[in-house]
């Protein structure tokens, strides 16, 4: 081979990443019909009708009528993929304990492809806005907008967070989120010198949160813990000093779990 020749890409399988998108466009529409994954991935009705046919076969999708939604075979695969997470086995019952004492929703997130994903919840017994959290956990969300994502983001290198944000960008939940890069950047080195995140309505008007990293046994960051709560209750003291304590507090007992859970692996 020539200097000048690049090097092969990566092979990849066609099919699979049109069944990939055609489970993308499943989700993402909620119930559509075969007309519409043709308008969305500019395919013929033939060849999308095939793939539809077998992933229905497989599990992976069920069929209502003449519209279409995600299959229940999705419940198992995602129950054993968090069960064999070490950050959901280190944290589920810290979690808990949270929620338990903030009597609020308690997050346990991680990264995937520059987004936050929610692999754990606890519900305290005050926790409200049911069908946001809901919505929240089943979609990928932006990191810069929210309390565990921007505690996410402190973690990285300034190299690594202008990759996120030429990936995913800024984009504007409500007037307080921030959709500056130097304003962002100063605000994560904020984040950095006290050990914490808040998301002040910048997700969504009337909640507010706050987020703590949860560094992994090699000292890299693996995941964020946080609380969300109405602004009507979480304020004053409670937002500034209380529940950044619990939170912080939950993040170090976290890592303390990962550390003892590979210690007793290597006895």
């Amino acid at each position: 081979m020539s200097g000048d020749d690049a090097p092969d890409e990566p092979r990849r399988i066609k099919s699979v990443q049109t069944a990939s998108r055609i489970v993308s466009v499943v989700q993402r529409l909620s119930n559509p019909t075969l007309g519409d994954i043709c308008a969305e991935l500019d395919a013929s009705k033939g060849t999308i009708h095939t793939y539809l046919a077998t992933l229905e076969e497989e599990g992976f999708l069920m069929r209502d009528g003449q519209s279409y939604r995600l299959g229940l075979r999705f419940v198992t695969l995602s129950e054993s993929v968090r069960n064999e997470t070490q950050l959901y086995r280190a944290g589920k019952e810290e979690v808990d304990a949270l929620a338990a004492r903030t009597h609020e929703y308690a997050h346990l997130t991680l990264v995937q492809r520059g987004r936050e994903v929610t692999i754990y919840e606890s519900r305290g017994d005050d926790a409200v806005a049911t069908d946001y959290h809901l919505r929240m956990r089943e979609t990928p969300q932006h990191l810069h907008y929210s309390a565990s994502g921007k505690a996410l983001l402190s973690q990285f290198d300034d190299e690594q967070v202008r990759s996120i944000l030429d990936s995913e960008g800024l984009a504007e939940q409500t007037a307080n989120t921030i959709t500056d890069r130097d304003e962002l950047f100063a605000t994560l080195e904020q984040i950095r010198e006290r050990g914490y995140a808040v998301n002040d309505e910048e997700e969504i008007r009337g909640m507010r949160s706050v987020g703590a990293p949860i560094r992994g046994v090699d000292g890299g960051v693996c995941g964020a813990v946080s609380v969300t709560a109405p602004t009507s209750r979480l304020t004053g003291d409670r937002f500034k000093t209380e529940v950044p304590k619990l939170v912080v507090e939950t993040a170090n007992l976290i890592e303390l779990n990962l550390e003892t859970a590979v210690y007793d692996r290597r006895r």
